[in-house]
C-alpha cells in the first residue's frame, strides 16, 4: 500500500531527518513526505528538505505559500476555506498525498520525534482487515490516554476527551474483532496531549504503555473516543471525514481553539462504527518535545470547546446513517447535527458558531470528491 508522511511545520522540520533514519533501518524505502508550510516558515526550510531528500534518498514533497496559491487558484472555494498561518493547512497536505496515489497517510506535528519503534511498521496495520483485542465502555466512551502511564502517576485524559464523560467509574469489557483498520492513532512519550487545564495543574512526563497493554487495541462499535492529527495514519476512503475545520471562531467573548482534529475524530469515529471499520491507538510511540505553549491562552479558547463538546456527545448519540461511504456519511452527520442545533440545549453563540463550522464541513466533502476514487 503506498503511504506518505505529511506535516505542517513553522520551523526547519529537522525532526524528518529521524524518520528517515527509522524507515531505512527497518526496511521502508518507499515512502514519501508531504510538507506543507506557512507564511511563518523560515524560508531557508526548503533547501534543507532538498538536501535531506537527497541525502536520505526519501522523496520529500516541499510546498511553500507561492506553490501552493498557484494550486489553489484553480480551487477557490478551498482557498477560502483554509486560513494561513494555522494547522488547518495540513488539510492541502492530505489532499496532495491522496492524489499522489497514498492509500495510507500518516499525519505528524513538527515536534514528534521517532523512537525506537518500527515507525512504519506500527502504522502499517491501516487498510487491513484484522482480528484485534477491543475494548468497549460502558459509559459509551473509551479514553485511550488511560492506556499510558505517567510520572508523576496521575490520571490522563486525552486533550479534547468530553468533561462530561470523567470519572464515571465505567466498565471496560475486553474482546475481540474483525474489521477493516481505517485509522492507527499512535500515543507519545514524554509530555502529553492533554488539555491545558490539565498542564497548568499537574504536569506529568508519559514514560510507556501501562502494564498489559501491548500497543495494539481497537475501540468496539459504539464506543467512542478521541484522537488527534500527530502521530495518527488513516486510510484515504476516510479523507471526506478527515477534516481539520478551521478554529479561530467566537462564542461570546472567547475565541474557540484546539479542537479541530478532536471533533474531527468523533466524527470519523462515528462513521467507522456504522461502516464496520475499525479505529485503533497504541503503536508506534513518539517523543513529543512541545514547541513553546502559551498554556493560559490554550485554556481560554479550549473552554468553549469543552461546552460544545459536552453537548455534543449528545448530539452524536441518536445519529443514523443509511450511507455506504464516508463522504456520504459526512454529509448525512452534518444534517443531523444542523437540526440538533435547536434540540440539544446550545447557547445562540454556540448555535452561531457551529452553524459556520457546520457550512465549512460540507464544503471540505465536495471538495474531497476529487480526491478519492470512487468504488
Amino acid at each position: 500500500m503506498k503511504t506518505a508522511i505529511v506535516t505542517t511545520t513553522i520551523h526547519v522540520p529537522e525532526a524528518l531527518a529521524g524518520y528517515c533514519d527509522n524507515l531505512r533501518a527497518n526496511g521502508h524505502t518507499e515512502i514519501s513526505f508531504v510538507v506543507i508550510g506557512d507564511r511563518k516558515t523560515p524560508a531557508e526550510t526548503g533547501d534543507y528538505l532538498a538536501k535531506l531528500a537527497n541525502s536520505k534518498g526519501f522523496a520529500i514533497d516541499w510546498w511553500d505559500v507561492a506553490r501552493q496559491q498557484a494550486w489553489l487558484a484553480d480551487l477557490p472555494e478551498l482557498d477560502t476555506l483554509i486560513p494561513y498561518n494555522s494547522v488547518q493547512r495540513r488539510n492541502l497536505a492530505y489532499l496532495q498525498a491522496a492524489a499522489a496515489g497514498a492509500e495510507c497517510i500518516i499525519t505528524i506535528d513538527d515536534d514528534n520525534h521517532v523512537t525506537e519503534d518500527d515507525y512504519i511498521g506500527g502504522h502499517a496495520i491501516v487498510g487491513s482487515t484484522e482480528t484485534l483485542p477491543v475494548v468497549k465502555s460502558s459509559s459509551g466512551w473509551f479514553n485511550s490516554s488511560s492506556l499510558l502511564v505517567t510520572d508523576p502517576p496521575k490520571p490522563l485524559f486525552h486533550r479534547g476527551f468530553p468533561t462530561c464523560m470523567r470519572g464515571l467509574g465505567e466498565t471496560l469489557d475486553y474482546g475481540s474483532h474483525k474489521g477493516r483498520v481505517v485509522v492507527n492513532a499512535g500515543l507519545w512519550l514524554d509530555v502529553a496531549d492533554a488539555d491545558a487545564m490539565s498542564h497548568l495543574d499537574a504536569p506529568c512526563s508519559v514514560t510507556g504503555y501501562r502494564e498489559g497493554f501491548d500497543g495494539r487495541l481497537a475501540v468496539a462499535h459504539g464506543t467512542n473516543m478521541v484522537f488527534n492529527s500527530q502521530n495518527t495514519a488513516f486510510h484515504r476512503d476516510t479523507l471526506p471525514a478527515m477534516f481539520l475545520m478551521p478554529m479561530g471562531g467566537r462564542c461570546g467573548p472567547l475565541e474557540v481553539g484546539r479542537y479541530d482534529d478532536i471533533w474531527m475524530s468523533m466524527f470519523v469515529k462515528v462513521i467507522a462504527d456504522h461502516l464496520g471499520d475499525l479505529v485503533c491507538v497504541g503503536r508506534p510511540l513518539v517523543r513529543q518535545l512541545r514547541n513553546d505553549h502559551d498554556l493560559i491562552r490554550d485554556l481560554l479558547v479550549e473552554i468553549p470547546a469543552m461546552r460544545i463538546s459536552n453537548t455534543m456527545t449528545r448530539s452524536l448519540a441518536d445519529v443514523k446513517f443509511t450511507g455506504q461511504d464516508y463522504g456520504t456519511c459526512y454529509l448525512e452527520l452534518i444534517q443531523h447535527l444542523r437540526a440538533t442545533l435547536t434540540r440539544d440545549g446550545y447557547s445562540d453563540d454556540e448555535r452561531a458558531y457551529l452553524t459556520g463550522l457546520y457550512d465549512g464541513m460540507e464544503s471540505w466533502t465536495r471538495i474531497c470528491e476529487g480526491f478519492v476514487p470512487t468504488a
